[in-house]
């Protein structure tokens, strides 16, 4: 660490505000002077208490004083550093500051006005559980077909009473499952279904078929062969309220936007809006400044244009803007994504927000920062490269970073009821071959195992196999284990092996050059700070007695 710089330097910056000033008081005694601007040792003080607790000592000395003040006097380099190169006008510059204020308004008007009932009640959890489907498990069979002429024939034979796991034996393709009558061999629940089909088989009562649906190249047909209640997860009870409060929050966001809409006159334009359709109908990006510049709604004190639409579509995932087809979809966009900030940041502006004290100083400090990342950067793309013969190197000198997680491998029969899996022990004990017994009778799908019931896994995949990780988690290697009682059945079962392997150098690679590159930026950086105060040397001035007598002797 250049000139004793604290460890802290590369956590999320702590920036400060220097004032300029003079006075006798111990507080405003100077302790550093960096051209014109003076930090004092109150300003010291400040800046330390706002550091996390692991990042300064209980009792603050004069090195460790002089170690927080040199991190302080770092901070105002680059930033001098910066404005020398003319960072701060910079197009991107300016844009992202006055994106960061609008934030800022924003969070402060709500604040203050948005009335937001943040209770929870249990019925409230419960219902929504239910609507989503949240505390269901199900087991699902399939039929999968090549062709929807296919899945409409076996629609038929399923309306004409064929029970669906004769249908599936006779037409389904999968070869995983069709010898079990489609049965995919275990239950699932709804957030670890793949999205497309969330809604389409949680909506499937018991027995239901679902239409065809296609997936890949081919139709498949599912059914609800069972299903169970399940017990919410704190963490999953959590994320329901969480989730309710959010509804609860965008509701009375709407309707404060809608109040704030008719105060300050908020009207369409519909001959803009026309324009927009126009342009996003042809795949437009709203390059040029003319396509921006259209407006959508026109209220006391300003516009919304294209420019903001587009802006508020990047966090959103996707083209945001390229699945919006006509006027109704574009409003629609409008009314939640842009509309309510604009009625917002208006407001505020109105309110007087943007000229607080505190405001102004949260955003000077918030420059600062985009000013120190601006130069990072810049810095940064022209130092770092990465060779590959470097990655390479890292991956070997680092093997111990990159490791799979335990996979534990496991034999195993699964069997409907306890009475039958004591009479396959039994057998077991008495001489039969594990293999030859999951070949006859295991219900786990062959999706999931190999023809005599072998099947590695992960402990993190313990949603996904009903309470069996478990139990095979503290079961011993070799020894015979069961009946276990899980959501599928009962299993039989002996842990073959557990073991880590390590990551080749493709399946690592990527976190391999997301942590050299990483070093390299701290290497390259540290360096530059360096740089920086030598060529600003002459303007730097530390008051050591007053840091002494402010901290003590040591």
């Amino acid at each position: 660490m250049p000139r004793g710089m604290t460890a802290y330097w590369l956590l999320p910056l702590v920036l400060f505000t220097i004032h300029m000033g003079c006075a006798v008081e111990m507080g405003d005694r100077v302790v550093a002077q960096i051209g014109d601007e003076e930090i004092t040792v109150d300003q010291l003080r400040e800046f330390i208490d706002g550091l996390p607790e692991d990042a300064k000592a209980e009792t603050i000395r004069v090195e460790e004083a002089q170690n927080h003040l040199n991190t302080m006097i770092n901070i105002q380099l680059l930033i001098m550093e910066a404005k020398a190169a003319d960072l701060d006008k910079s197009p991107e510059f300016r844009a992202r500051l006055e994106r960061v204020q609008r934030e800022k308004l924003i969070s402060i008007f709500q604040d203050r006005s948005l009335e937001v009932e943040e209770e929870v009640e249990e019925d409230e959890v419960r219902e929504y559980a239910e609507r989503m489907g949240l505390a269901r498990a199900v087991r699902l069979a399939d039929i999968m077909v090549p062709s929807r002429e296919n899945a409409l024939a076996v629609l038929q034979e399923l309306k004409n009473g064929v029970p669906f796991g004769q249908v599936a034996q006779k037409w389904s393709i999968n070869k995983k499952t069709s010898a079990q009558g489609g049965d995919l061999g275990r239950y699932t629940t709804r957030e670890h279904m793949v999205t497309p089909l969330q809604d389409k088989l949680f909506s499937l009562a018991l027995g239901e078929v679902s239409e065809p649906i296609k997936i890949g190249g081919n139709y498949s047909i599912f059914t609800v062969i069972a299903d169970s209640t399940i017990e919410l997860s704190p963490q999953r009870r959590l994320a329901i309220q969480m989730g309710l409060k959010k509804e609860k929050k965008q509701r009375a966001l709407s309707a404060l936007a809608a109040e704030l809409g008719e105060k300050y006159h908020l009207e369409l334009d519909r001959e803009g809006l026309a324009l927009i359709v126009e342009k996003v109908r042809g795949g437009a990006s709203f390059a040029s400044e003319t396509e921006r510049n259209i407006v959508l709604y026109r209220y006391d004190g300003g516009e919304i244009t294209a420019q903001d639409l587009t802006e508020a579509g990047h966090p959103l995932k996707g083209t945001a803007l390229a699945q919006l087809s006509d006027s109704s979809q574009v409003t629609a966009f409008a009314e939640r994504h842009v509309v309510p900030n604009a009625m917002l940041v208006e407001a505020a502006l109105s309110a007087g927000i943007d000229e607080e004290a505190e405001t102004v100083e949260w955003l000077e400090n918030q420059a600062n920062q985009l000013l120190i990342s601006a130069l990072r950067a810049r810095l940064l793309r022209a130092k770092v490269t990465i060779a590959e013969n470097e990655l390479r190197q890292f991956y070997k000198a680092h093997a111990e970073r990159y490791m799979h997680p335990e996979q534990i491998e496991v034999q195993e029969v699964l069997v409907e009821t306890e009475a039958e899996a004591l009479r396959l022990m039994e057998q077991i004990q008495k001489g039969a071959r594990l293999g030859d017994l999951a070949n006859k009778y295991s219900i786990r799908s062959l999706e999931d195992r190999d023809e005599e019931g072998r099947f590695h896994f992960h402990l993190f995949e313990e949603a996904f196999l009903g309470g069996f990780v478990e139990v095979a988690e503290k079961a011993e290697i070799g020894a015979l284990t069961g009946p276990a009682k899980v959501d599928e059945g009962y299993s039989i079962f002996k842990v073959l092996s557990r073991e880590r392997k390590r990551e080749t150098f493709a399946e690592a690679e990527w976190r391999v050059r997301s942590q050299l590159r990483r070093e390299k930026n701290r290497k390259a950086f540290n360096q530059f700070i360096e740089e920086v105060r030598n060529k600003y040397a002459s303007k730097v001035v530390i008051r050591e007695d007053n840091l002494k007598a402010a901290f003590g002797e040591g």
